[in-house]
Protein backbone atom coordinates (compact mmCIF):
# COMPACT_ATOMS: atom_id res chain seq x y z
CA UNK A 1 0.00 0.00 0.00
CA UNK A 2 1.55 3.33 -1.07
CA UNK A 3 1.06 5.56 1.99
CA UNK A 4 1.70 8.88 0.20
CA UNK A 5 -0.96 8.30 -2.46
CA UNK A 6 -3.43 7.10 0.19
CA UNK A 7 -2.84 10.26 2.26
CA UNK A 8 -3.74 12.44 -0.75
CA UNK A 9 -6.86 10.34 -1.40
CA UNK A 10 -7.96 10.58 2.25
CA UNK A 11 -7.53 14.35 2.20
CA UNK A 12 -9.68 14.59 -0.93
CA UNK A 13 -12.43 12.29 0.36
CA UNK A 14 -12.53 13.47 3.98
CA UNK A 15 -12.00 17.18 3.30
CA UNK A 16 -15.62 17.99 4.06
CA UNK A 17 -15.59 16.35 7.49
CA UNK A 18 -12.04 17.20 8.65
CA UNK A 19 -10.76 20.78 8.66
CA UNK A 20 -7.63 21.56 6.69
CA UNK A 21 -5.84 22.57 9.90
CA UNK A 22 -6.74 19.35 11.74
CA UNK A 23 -5.75 17.24 8.74
CA UNK A 24 -2.38 19.02 8.42
CA UNK A 25 -1.64 18.49 12.13
CA UNK A 26 -2.60 14.80 11.89
CA UNK A 27 -0.37 14.40 8.84
CA UNK A 28 2.57 16.05 10.64
CA UNK A 29 2.10 13.78 13.67
CA UNK A 30 1.93 10.68 11.44
CA UNK A 31 5.19 11.61 9.71
CA UNK A 32 6.94 12.54 12.99
CA UNK A 33 6.09 9.23 14.65
CA UNK A 34 6.32 7.16 11.44
CA UNK A 35 2.83 5.70 11.84
CA UNK A 36 0.03 5.46 9.24
CA UNK A 37 -2.15 8.57 8.92
CA UNK A 38 -5.27 6.43 9.49
CA UNK A 39 -4.09 5.65 13.05
CA UNK A 40 -3.73 9.33 13.91
CA UNK A 41 -7.10 10.27 12.41
CA UNK A 42 -8.75 7.63 14.61
CA UNK A 43 -6.70 8.48 17.72
CA UNK A 44 -7.67 12.14 17.48
CA UNK A 45 -11.33 11.28 16.86
CA UNK A 46 -11.38 13.14 13.55
CA UNK A 47 -13.24 10.35 11.74
CA UNK A 48 -15.23 7.29 12.80
CA UNK A 49 -14.03 3.77 12.04
CA UNK A 50 -16.67 2.82 9.47
CA UNK A 51 -16.18 5.95 7.35
CA UNK A 52 -12.39 5.57 7.43
CA UNK A 53 -12.55 1.84 6.67
CA UNK A 54 -14.90 2.31 3.72
CA UNK A 55 -12.79 5.20 2.36
CA UNK A 56 -9.55 3.19 2.46
CA UNK A 57 -11.32 0.15 0.98
CA UNK A 58 -12.67 2.31 -1.88
CA UNK A 59 -9.13 3.53 -2.58
CA UNK A 60 -7.93 -0.09 -2.69
CA UNK A 61 -10.87 -1.24 -4.82
CA UNK A 62 -12.04 -3.96 -2.41
CA UNK A 63 -15.01 -4.25 0.00
CA UNK A 64 -14.66 -3.21 3.66
CA UNK A 65 -15.60 -5.54 6.50
CA UNK A 66 -16.14 -4.43 10.08
CA UNK A 67 -15.02 -7.18 12.45
CA UNK A 68 -15.97 -5.19 15.56
CA UNK A 69 -17.99 -7.52 17.77
CA UNK A 70 -18.17 -10.17 15.02
CA UNK A 71 -18.05 -13.76 16.27
CA UNK A 72 -16.20 -16.09 13.91
CA UNK A 73 -16.91 -19.82 13.90
CA UNK A 74 -13.98 -21.77 15.42
CA UNK A 75 -14.02 -24.10 12.39
CA UNK A 76 -13.66 -21.13 10.02
CA UNK A 77 -11.00 -19.52 12.21
CA UNK A 78 -8.99 -22.76 12.21
CA UNK A 79 -8.66 -22.72 8.39
CA UNK A 80 -5.58 -20.54 8.89
CA UNK A 81 -3.32 -21.30 11.89
CA UNK A 82 -3.03 -18.47 14.42
CA UNK A 83 0.70 -17.98 13.85
CA UNK A 84 0.15 -17.59 10.08
CA UNK A 85 -2.80 -15.23 10.62
CA UNK A 86 -0.74 -12.99 12.89
CA UNK A 87 2.33 -13.02 10.63
CA UNK A 88 0.33 -12.23 7.48
CA UNK A 89 -2.14 -9.83 9.20
CA UNK A 90 -5.18 -11.75 7.94
CA UNK A 91 -8.17 -13.64 9.31
CA UNK A 92 -10.78 -15.85 7.62
CA UNK A 93 -14.19 -14.66 8.79
CA UNK A 94 -16.56 -16.55 6.48
CA UNK A 95 -16.65 -19.68 4.30
CA UNK A 96 -19.15 -20.49 1.56
CA UNK A 97 -18.35 -23.69 -0.26
CA UNK A 98 -14.75 -23.36 -1.41
CA UNK A 99 -14.74 -19.55 -1.21
CA UNK A 100 -13.04 -17.97 1.82
CA UNK A 101 -13.72 -14.36 2.82
CA UNK A 102 -10.45 -13.05 4.25
CA UNK A 103 -10.03 -9.76 6.13
CA UNK A 104 -6.63 -8.19 5.42
CA UNK A 105 -4.69 -5.04 6.26
CA UNK A 106 -3.21 -5.10 2.75
CA UNK A 107 -5.73 -6.79 0.43
CA UNK A 108 -3.66 -5.85 -2.64
CA UNK A 109 -0.75 -8.04 -1.52
CA UNK A 110 -0.75 -10.69 -4.27
CA UNK A 111 1.94 -12.81 -2.58
CA UNK A 112 -0.13 -13.15 0.59
CA UNK A 113 -3.27 -14.07 -1.36
CA UNK A 114 -1.40 -16.74 -3.35
CA UNK A 115 0.13 -18.08 -0.13
CA UNK A 116 -3.35 -18.35 1.45
CA UNK A 117 -4.71 -20.13 -1.64
CA UNK A 118 -2.04 -22.83 -1.32
CA UNK A 119 -2.42 -23.02 2.45
CA UNK A 120 -6.21 -23.46 2.39
CA UNK A 121 -6.72 -24.96 -1.08
CA UNK A 122 -9.59 -22.49 -1.53
CA UNK A 123 -10.58 -19.38 -3.47
CA UNK A 124 -9.73 -16.17 -1.60
CA UNK A 125 -11.99 -13.10 -1.58
CA UNK A 126 -9.98 -10.27 0.04
CA UNK A 127 -11.60 -7.61 2.23
CA UNK A 128 -10.01 -4.57 3.86
CA UNK A 129 -10.36 -4.19 7.62
CA UNK A 130 -8.95 -1.83 10.23
CA UNK A 131 -5.99 -2.88 12.36
CA UNK A 132 -7.97 -2.63 15.62
CA UNK A 133 -10.72 -4.83 14.12
CA UNK A 134 -8.17 -7.41 12.99
CA UNK A 135 -6.64 -7.59 16.46
CA UNK A 136 -10.06 -8.15 18.00
CA UNK A 137 -10.73 -10.96 15.53
CA UNK A 138 -7.32 -12.56 16.15
CA UNK A 139 -8.10 -12.54 19.86
CA UNK A 140 -10.81 -15.12 19.14
CA UNK A 141 -8.05 -17.72 18.64
CA UNK A 142 -7.33 -17.35 22.38
CA UNK A 143 -11.02 -17.45 23.29
CA UNK A 144 -11.39 -20.61 21.20
CA UNK A 145 -8.48 -22.26 23.02
CA UNK A 146 -9.87 -21.34 26.43
CA UNK A 147 -13.31 -22.73 25.54
CA UNK A 148 -11.67 -25.90 24.21
CA UNK A 149 -9.71 -26.33 27.45
CA UNK A 150 -12.78 -25.78 29.64
CA UNK A 151 -14.79 -28.16 27.45
CA UNK A 152 -12.14 -30.88 27.79
CA UNK A 153 -12.18 -30.48 31.58
CA UNK A 154 -15.99 -30.69 31.77
CA UNK A 155 -16.18 -33.69 29.45
CA UNK A 156 -13.59 -35.69 31.34
CA UNK A 157 -13.98 -34.61 34.96
CA UNK A 158 -16.23 -37.63 35.62
CA UNK A 159 -13.36 -39.90 34.61
CA UNK A 160 -11.06 -38.65 37.37
CA UNK A 161 -12.41 -40.79 40.20
CA UNK A 162 -9.66 -43.40 39.78
CA UNK A 163 -6.78 -40.90 39.75
CA UNK A 164 -5.48 -41.46 43.27
CA UNK A 165 -5.57 -45.24 42.79
CA UNK A 166 -3.65 -45.35 39.50
CA UNK A 167 -1.94 -42.00 39.02
CA UNK A 168 0.62 -43.04 36.42
CA UNK A 169 -1.98 -44.72 34.19
CA UNK A 170 -4.31 -41.71 34.46
CA UNK A 171 -1.49 -39.33 33.50
CA UNK A 172 -0.93 -41.30 30.30
CA UNK A 173 -4.61 -41.38 29.29
CA UNK A 174 -5.99 -39.20 26.52
CA UNK A 175 -8.19 -36.88 28.65
CA UNK A 176 -5.30 -35.70 30.85
CA UNK A 177 -2.87 -35.54 27.91
CA UNK A 178 -5.33 -33.43 25.91
CA UNK A 179 -6.08 -31.19 28.90
CA UNK A 180 -2.40 -30.38 29.49
CA UNK A 181 -1.64 -29.95 25.76
CA UNK A 182 -4.50 -27.47 25.42
CA UNK A 183 -3.34 -25.64 28.55
CA UNK A 184 0.16 -25.28 27.06
CA UNK A 185 -1.27 -24.06 23.75
CA UNK A 186 -3.40 -21.54 25.62
CA UNK A 187 -0.34 -20.21 27.48
CA UNK A 188 1.63 -19.90 24.24
CA UNK A 189 -1.26 -18.05 22.56
CA UNK A 190 -1.43 -15.64 25.50
CA UNK A 191 2.35 -15.05 25.25
CA UNK A 192 2.77 -16.08 28.87
CA UNK A 193 6.29 -16.32 30.29
CA UNK A 194 5.29 -18.69 33.12
CA UNK A 195 2.47 -21.09 34.00
CA UNK A 196 1.61 -21.55 37.69
CA UNK A 197 -0.43 -24.59 38.79
CA UNK A 198 -1.30 -24.09 42.47
CA UNK A 199 -3.42 -26.22 44.75
CA UNK A 200 -5.56 -24.40 47.30
CA UNK A 201 -8.04 -25.74 49.87
CA UNK A 202 -11.07 -26.19 47.62
CA UNK A 203 -9.68 -26.34 44.05
CA UNK A 204 -6.71 -25.67 41.76
CA UNK A 205 -5.84 -22.28 40.29
CA UNK A 206 -3.93 -21.91 37.03
CA UNK A 207 -2.22 -18.56 36.58
CA UNK A 208 -0.22 -17.12 33.68
CA UNK A 209 2.47 -14.48 34.03
CA UNK A 210 1.95 -12.08 31.11
CA UNK A 211 4.16 -9.01 30.67
CA UNK A 212 5.52 -9.52 34.18
CA UNK A 213 2.10 -9.65 35.89
CA UNK A 214 0.27 -12.78 37.13
CA UNK A 215 -3.33 -13.33 35.98
CA UNK A 216 -5.82 -15.93 37.26
CA UNK A 217 -6.83 -17.83 34.12
CA UNK A 218 -8.70 -21.02 35.03
CA UNK A 219 -9.98 -22.74 38.17
CA UNK A 220 -10.01 -26.56 38.11
CA UNK A 221 -11.58 -29.23 40.26
CA UNK A 222 -9.33 -30.54 43.03
CA UNK A 223 -9.75 -34.08 41.62
CA UNK A 224 -7.81 -33.24 38.46
CA UNK A 225 -4.77 -31.87 40.32
CA UNK A 226 -2.85 -35.16 40.95
CA UNK A 227 -3.17 -36.34 37.33
CA UNK A 228 -2.13 -32.96 35.93
CA UNK A 229 0.95 -32.88 38.18
CA UNK A 230 1.77 -36.48 37.26
CA UNK A 231 1.49 -35.69 33.53
CA UNK A 232 3.94 -32.78 33.87
CA UNK A 233 6.33 -35.03 35.83
CA UNK A 234 6.21 -37.72 33.12
CA UNK A 235 6.97 -35.17 30.38
CA UNK A 236 9.84 -33.75 32.47
CA UNK A 237 11.36 -37.15 33.37
CA UNK A 238 10.75 -36.58 37.08
CA UNK A 239 9.89 -39.16 39.75
CA UNK A 240 6.12 -39.53 39.66
CA UNK A 241 5.95 -41.07 43.16
CA UNK A 242 8.10 -38.39 44.85
CA UNK A 243 5.81 -35.94 46.66
CA UNK A 244 8.04 -34.75 49.53
CA UNK A 245 11.03 -33.14 47.79
CA UNK A 246 11.37 -30.37 45.17
CA UNK A 247 12.16 -31.56 41.63
CA UNK A 248 13.38 -29.70 38.54
CA UNK A 249 13.03 -30.84 34.94
CA UNK A 250 12.49 -29.79 31.37
CA UNK A 251 10.50 -30.84 28.30
CA UNK A 252 9.78 -29.62 24.77
CA UNK A 253 6.44 -28.88 23.14
CA UNK A 254 5.56 -27.98 19.55
CA UNK A 255 2.69 -25.77 18.43
CA UNK A 256 2.51 -25.18 14.69
CA UNK A 257 5.96 -24.11 13.55
CA UNK A 258 7.00 -23.05 17.05
CA UNK A 259 9.15 -25.18 19.37
CA UNK A 260 8.97 -24.21 23.04
CA UNK A 261 11.04 -25.60 25.90
CA UNK A 262 9.36 -25.69 29.31
CA UNK A 263 11.59 -25.45 32.39
CA UNK A 264 9.71 -27.13 35.21
CA UNK A 265 9.91 -26.72 38.99
CA UNK A 266 7.76 -28.88 41.29
CA UNK A 267 7.59 -28.19 45.03
CA UNK A 268 5.60 -29.90 47.82
CA UNK A 269 3.01 -27.57 49.37
CA UNK A 270 0.27 -27.82 52.00
CA UNK A 271 -2.57 -28.51 49.52
CA UNK A 272 -0.58 -30.67 47.10
CA UNK A 273 2.35 -30.10 44.81
CA UNK A 274 2.71 -26.74 43.05
CA UNK A 275 4.24 -26.38 39.60
CA UNK A 276 5.81 -23.45 37.79
CA UNK A 277 6.68 -23.86 34.11
CA UNK A 278 8.86 -21.24 32.40
CA UNK A 279 8.27 -20.96 28.64
CA UNK A 280 11.46 -20.71 26.57
CA UNK A 281 10.73 -20.36 22.82
CA UNK A 282 13.51 -22.25 21.04
CA UNK A 283 12.51 -21.48 17.46
CA UNK A 284 12.68 -17.71 17.97
CA UNK A 285 15.86 -15.99 16.88
CA UNK A 286 17.53 -13.72 19.45
CA UNK A 287 16.10 -10.22 19.25
CA UNK A 288 18.18 -7.43 17.73
CA UNK A 289 19.23 -4.56 19.99
CA UNK A 290 16.76 -2.12 18.34
CA UNK A 291 13.98 -4.69 18.93
CA UNK A 292 14.93 -4.70 22.62
CA UNK A 293 14.63 -0.90 22.73
CA UNK A 294 18.23 0.27 22.17
CA UNK A 295 18.70 3.29 19.93
CA UNK A 296 20.84 6.37 19.34
CA UNK A 297 23.91 6.80 21.52
CA UNK A 298 23.16 3.70 23.62
CA UNK A 299 23.15 1.48 20.54
CA UNK A 300 26.31 3.04 19.11
CA UNK A 301 28.27 2.70 22.38
CA UNK A 302 27.36 -0.99 22.72
CA UNK A 303 28.26 -1.81 19.11
CA UNK A 304 31.62 -0.03 19.48
CA UNK A 305 32.47 -1.99 22.63
CA UNK A 306 31.41 -5.35 21.20
CA UNK A 307 34.01 -4.75 18.50
CA UNK A 308 36.83 -4.66 21.05
CA UNK A 309 38.92 -7.87 21.32
CA UNK A 310 39.03 -7.94 25.13
CA UNK A 311 37.51 -6.40 28.22
CA UNK A 312 34.35 -6.81 30.27
CA UNK A 313 30.78 -5.98 29.18
CA UNK A 314 28.33 -6.00 32.09
CA UNK A 315 24.53 -6.05 32.12
CA UNK A 316 22.95 -5.08 35.46
CA UNK A 317 19.47 -5.03 36.95
CA UNK A 318 17.22 -6.93 39.36
CA UNK A 319 15.81 -10.41 38.74
CA UNK A 320 13.35 -10.42 35.84
CA UNK A 321 14.69 -7.26 34.19
CA UNK A 322 15.68 -9.02 30.94
CA UNK A 323 19.44 -9.27 31.50
CA UNK A 324 19.74 -12.78 30.02
CA UNK A 325 17.78 -11.79 26.91
CA UNK A 326 20.17 -8.87 26.38
CA UNK A 327 23.19 -11.16 26.85
CA UNK A 328 21.90 -13.58 24.20
CA UNK A 329 21.37 -10.68 21.79
CA UNK A 330 24.94 -9.49 22.40
CA UNK A 331 26.26 -13.02 21.83
CA UNK A 332 24.30 -13.27 18.60
CA UNK A 333 25.98 -10.10 17.32
CA UNK A 334 29.53 -11.34 17.93
CA UNK A 335 28.83 -14.95 16.90
CA UNK A 336 30.72 -15.84 13.71
CA UNK A 337 32.78 -18.77 12.33
CA UNK A 338 36.01 -16.86 13.04
CA UNK A 339 35.65 -16.85 16.83
CA UNK A 340 35.11 -19.39 19.62
CA UNK A 341 32.36 -18.54 22.12
CA UNK A 342 31.87 -20.40 25.41
CA UNK A 343 29.28 -19.80 28.12
CA UNK A 344 28.61 -20.97 31.66
CA UNK A 345 24.96 -20.49 32.67
CA UNK A 346 22.48 -21.33 35.41
CA UNK A 347 20.36 -22.51 33.69
CA UNK A 348 20.86 -22.59 29.92
CA UNK A 349 17.71 -20.84 28.72
CA UNK A 350 18.30 -20.97 24.95
CA UNK A 351 20.52 -23.23 22.89
CA UNK A 352 22.66 -21.25 20.42
CA UNK A 353 24.40 -22.56 17.31
CA UNK A 354 28.21 -22.65 17.25
CA UNK A 355 28.42 -21.79 20.97
CA UNK A 356 29.71 -24.16 23.69
CA UNK A 357 27.30 -23.84 26.61
CA UNK A 358 27.90 -25.29 30.09
CA UNK A 359 25.16 -25.49 32.73
CA UNK A 360 26.05 -24.95 36.38
CA UNK A 361 25.42 -27.98 38.59
CA UNK A 362 26.24 -27.24 42.22
CA UNK A 363 25.37 -30.82 43.28
CA UNK A 364 28.38 -32.09 41.32
CA UNK A 365 30.59 -29.11 42.22
CA UNK A 366 30.25 -27.37 38.84
CA UNK A 367 29.95 -23.75 39.98
CA UNK A 368 30.29 -20.60 37.88
CA UNK A 369 33.94 -20.35 38.96
CA UNK A 370 34.73 -24.00 38.10
CA UNK A 371 32.92 -23.73 34.78
CA UNK A 372 34.81 -20.55 33.93
CA UNK A 373 38.15 -22.19 34.72
CA UNK A 374 37.26 -25.10 32.43
CA UNK A 375 36.19 -22.79 29.60
CA UNK A 376 39.53 -20.99 29.66
CA UNK A 377 41.21 -24.25 28.61
CA UNK A 378 39.03 -24.38 25.45
CA UNK A 379 40.73 -21.51 23.63
CA UNK A 380 37.75 -19.11 23.71
CA UNK A 381 37.69 -15.64 22.18
CA UNK A 382 34.43 -14.64 23.87
CA UNK A 383 33.16 -15.86 27.25
CA UNK A 384 29.71 -15.35 28.73
CA UNK A 385 29.23 -15.91 32.47
CA UNK A 386 25.55 -15.99 33.40
CA UNK A 387 26.09 -14.12 36.67
CA UNK A 388 28.98 -12.90 38.82
CA UNK A 389 27.86 -13.88 42.32
CA UNK A 390 31.04 -14.21 44.37
CA UNK A 391 34.64 -13.08 44.75
CA UNK A 392 36.12 -16.13 43.03
CA UNK A 393 33.98 -15.73 39.89
CA UNK A 394 34.60 -11.96 39.84
CA UNK A 395 38.38 -12.39 39.97
CA UNK A 396 38.43 -15.08 37.26
CA UNK A 397 36.21 -12.92 35.01
CA UNK A 398 38.46 -9.88 35.51
CA UNK A 399 41.66 -11.83 34.80
CA UNK A 400 40.05 -13.45 31.73
CA UNK A 401 39.29 -9.97 30.39
CA UNK A 402 42.88 -8.92 31.14
CA UNK A 403 44.34 -11.85 29.21
CA UNK A 404 42.76 -11.17 25.83
CA UNK A 405 39.16 -12.38 26.16
CA UNK A 406 35.93 -10.47 25.66
CA UNK A 407 33.83 -11.36 28.72
CA UNK A 408 30.07 -10.76 29.00
CA UNK A 409 28.26 -11.14 32.31
CA UNK A 410 25.58 -9.81 34.67
CA UNK A 411 25.47 -8.26 38.13
CA UNK A 412 22.58 -7.48 40.48
CA UNK A 413 22.77 -3.69 40.92
CA UNK A 414 20.13 -0.98 40.62
CA UNK A 415 21.97 1.17 38.10
CA UNK A 416 25.04 1.17 35.87
CA UNK A 417 27.28 3.23 38.17
CA UNK A 418 26.66 0.94 41.18
CA UNK A 419 28.33 -1.96 39.35
CA UNK A 420 31.73 -0.38 40.07
CA UNK A 421 31.53 -0.37 43.91
CA UNK A 422 29.83 -3.79 43.74
CA UNK A 423 32.91 -5.24 42.03
CA UNK A 424 35.18 -3.59 44.59
CA UNK A 425 33.00 -4.99 47.41
CA UNK A 426 33.57 -8.45 45.90
CA UNK A 427 37.28 -8.01 46.57
CA UNK A 428 38.52 -6.89 43.13
CA UNK A 429 41.13 -4.12 43.20
CA UNK A 430 39.82 -0.80 41.88
CA UNK A 431 42.64 -0.46 39.33
CA UNK A 432 41.73 -3.89 37.88
CA UNK A 433 38.07 -2.86 37.57
CA UNK A 434 39.14 0.38 35.87
CA UNK A 435 41.41 -1.48 33.45
CA UNK A 436 39.04 -4.24 32.37
CA UNK A 437 35.45 -2.93 32.35
CA UNK A 438 34.53 -1.46 28.95
CA UNK A 439 30.82 -0.74 29.27
CA UNK A 440 27.99 -1.29 31.77
CA UNK A 441 24.35 -1.60 30.67
CA UNK A 442 21.67 -1.14 33.35
CA UNK A 443 18.11 -2.01 32.45
CA UNK A 444 14.48 -2.49 33.47
CA UNK A 445 11.47 -3.76 31.54
CA UNK A 446 8.47 -1.51 30.97
CA UNK A 447 5.15 -2.67 29.58
CA UNK A 448 4.24 -1.30 26.16
CA UNK A 449 0.86 0.22 25.38
CA UNK A 450 -1.75 -2.15 23.94
CA UNK A 451 -2.28 -1.19 20.31
CA UNK A 452 -5.90 -2.39 20.40
CA UNK A 453 -7.04 0.14 23.01
CA UNK A 454 -4.38 2.85 22.65
CA UNK A 455 -5.76 6.36 23.14
CA UNK A 456 -4.42 9.87 23.60
CA UNK A 457 -4.25 11.39 27.09
CA UNK A 458 -3.40 14.83 28.47
CA UNK A 459 -0.81 14.67 31.29
CA UNK A 460 -0.98 17.19 34.14
CA UNK A 461 1.06 20.41 33.52
CA UNK A 462 3.29 19.78 36.56
CA UNK A 463 4.14 16.30 35.24
CA UNK A 464 5.02 17.72 31.82
CA UNK A 465 7.27 20.30 33.49
CA UNK A 466 9.12 17.55 35.38
CA UNK A 467 9.57 15.49 32.21
CA UNK A 468 10.76 18.51 30.23
CA UNK A 469 13.39 19.17 32.88
CA UNK A 470 14.55 15.53 32.94
CA UNK A 471 14.68 15.10 29.17
CA UNK A 472 15.93 18.58 28.33
CA UNK A 473 13.01 19.62 26.10
CA UNK A 474 11.13 22.92 26.18
CA UNK A 475 7.85 22.38 28.05
CA UNK A 476 5.82 24.12 25.32
CA UNK A 477 7.33 21.85 22.68
CA UNK A 478 6.60 18.84 24.89
CA UNK A 479 2.96 19.93 25.35
CA UNK A 480 2.46 19.72 21.58
CA UNK A 481 3.36 16.01 21.60
CA UNK A 482 0.53 13.49 22.01
CA UNK A 483 0.83 11.11 24.98
CA UNK A 484 -0.85 7.71 25.00
CA UNK A 485 -2.25 5.10 27.37
CA UNK A 486 -4.29 1.94 26.95
CA UNK A 487 -7.97 2.09 27.92
CA UNK A 488 -8.01 -1.66 28.64
CA UNK A 489 -9.61 -4.34 26.48
CA UNK A 490 -9.94 -8.13 26.17
CA UNK A 491 -6.75 -8.26 24.09
CA UNK A 492 -4.64 -6.99 27.01
CA UNK A 493 -6.72 -8.46 29.88
CA UNK A 494 -7.97 -4.92 30.56
CA UNK A 495 -4.53 -3.75 31.70
CA UNK A 496 -3.90 -1.28 28.85
CA UNK A 497 -0.55 -2.95 28.16
CA UNK A 498 0.64 -5.64 25.76
CA UNK A 499 4.29 -6.68 25.48
CA UNK A 500 7.42 -5.26 27.11
CA UNK A 501 10.54 -3.38 26.10
CA UNK A 502 13.67 -2.22 27.89
CA UNK A 503 14.67 1.15 29.26
CA UNK A 504 18.41 1.54 29.64
CA UNK A 505 21.40 3.50 30.80
CA UNK A 506 24.73 2.72 29.15
CA UNK A 507 27.91 3.75 31.00
CA UNK A 508 30.98 3.70 28.76
CA UNK A 509 34.26 3.60 30.68
CA UNK A 510 36.59 6.16 29.06
CA UNK A 511 40.06 7.17 30.27
CA UNK A 512 38.69 9.86 32.59
CA UNK A 513 36.25 7.38 34.13
CA UNK A 514 39.10 4.86 34.61
CA UNK A 515 41.06 7.47 36.56
CA UNK A 516 38.03 8.24 38.77
CA UNK A 517 37.40 4.52 39.42
CA UNK A 518 41.05 3.96 40.40
CA UNK A 519 40.74 6.83 42.90
CA UNK A 520 37.53 5.21 44.23
CA UNK A 521 35.50 8.43 44.00
CA UNK A 522 31.85 8.39 45.07
CA UNK A 523 29.11 7.01 42.84
CA UNK A 524 27.63 10.52 42.66
CA UNK A 525 30.87 11.84 41.12
CA UNK A 526 31.00 8.93 38.67
CA UNK A 527 27.36 9.51 37.69
CA UNK A 528 27.99 13.22 37.15
CA UNK A 529 30.97 12.42 34.90
CA UNK A 530 28.99 9.80 32.93
CA UNK A 531 26.09 12.19 32.31
CA UNK A 532 28.46 14.96 31.24
CA UNK A 533 29.85 12.52 28.66
CA UNK A 534 26.36 11.82 27.29
CA UNK A 535 24.95 8.96 29.37
CA UNK A 536 21.15 9.03 29.68
CA UNK A 537 19.61 7.66 32.87
CA UNK A 538 16.95 4.96 32.73
CA UNK A 539 14.37 7.57 33.74
CA UNK A 540 15.45 9.77 30.81
CA UNK A 541 15.29 6.83 28.38
CA UNK A 542 11.86 5.88 29.72
CA UNK A 543 10.50 9.40 29.29
CA UNK A 544 11.78 9.44 25.70
CA UNK A 545 9.88 6.20 25.03
CA UNK A 546 6.72 7.61 26.64
CA UNK A 547 7.00 10.69 24.41
CA UNK A 548 7.34 8.34 21.41
CA UNK A 549 4.07 6.64 22.40
CA UNK A 550 5.65 3.28 23.24
CA UNK A 551 4.87 3.20 26.97
CA UNK A 552 3.14 5.33 29.59
CA UNK A 553 4.48 7.88 32.05
CA UNK A 554 3.03 5.88 34.96
CA UNK A 555 4.88 2.76 33.82
CA UNK A 556 8.19 4.62 33.56
CA UNK A 557 7.79 6.03 37.07
CA UNK A 558 6.80 2.62 38.46
CA UNK A 559 9.78 0.80 36.99
CA UNK A 560 12.60 3.35 36.97
CA UNK A 561 12.12 4.19 40.65
CA UNK A 562 12.44 0.57 41.84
Amino acid sequence: MVEGALEIYLQQQLGQTISQKDFAQALETAHSFKVPLAHILLDKGLVNEDILGKTVAAYLGVPFVSLKGKTISPDVLALIPEQTARQQHVVVFEKQGNVLSVAMLDPKNVETIEFLKKKTDGTITPFYTLESHLREALNQYKVSLRKEFESIIKENIEQTGHLERDLERAAKELPVIKALDTLLEYAIAEKASDIHIEGIEENVIIRFRIDGVLHDMITLSKELHPALVARVKILSNLKIDEHRLPQDGRFKFSMGDADIAFRVSVIPAFYGENIVMRLLPESERPKTLPELGFSGRNLQVIMNNLGKPHGLVLVTGPTGSGKTTTLYSLLNIVNSPEIKICTVEDPIEYGMRRISQIQVNTKTGLTFAEGLRALLRHDPDVIMVGEIRDTETANIAIHSALTGHLVLSTLHTNDAISAIPRFIDLGVESFLVATTVNVIIAQRLVRTICASCKQTITPKPELLAEIAQNVGIDVNELSAHPFYAGAGCSECHHTGYSGRMGIYEVFEIDDDARALITKQVSTAQLAEHAQQKGMSTMMHDGFAKAIAGQTTLDEVYRVARE
